[in-house]
């Protein structure tokens, strides 16, 4: 459902440009500009929550020994395989 949103003139500017550059309609430009965004903000949360484990020795043991754990898993046999 389509909205209306406020937009910088600076920011529809910037729009305007990608879009043209991109022979995409401006909506399809911003989606994909916000799907990026979204990826990135995914990312930085998911790089913060590994800092914040390493910084727990505790939960960073326990983490390494549940990584040690699948080691084994590699050596599976199945390496020949073909799909």
């Amino acid at each position: 459902m389509p909205a209306t949103i406020r937009i910088s003139d600076r920011g529809h500017s910037v729009l305007s440009q990608l879009s043209s550059e991109a022979k995409l309609p401006m909506i399809q430009v911003l989606d994909a500009a916000l799907e990026s965004y979204r990826r990135l903000r995914f990312l930085e949360a998911s790089a913060e929550a590994y800092a914040a484990l390493r910084s727990d020795p505790v939960a960073s043991a326990e983490h390494d020994a549940e990584l040690a754990a699948f080691d084994g898993t590699l050596n599976d046999g199945l390496d020949g395989l073909k799909p």
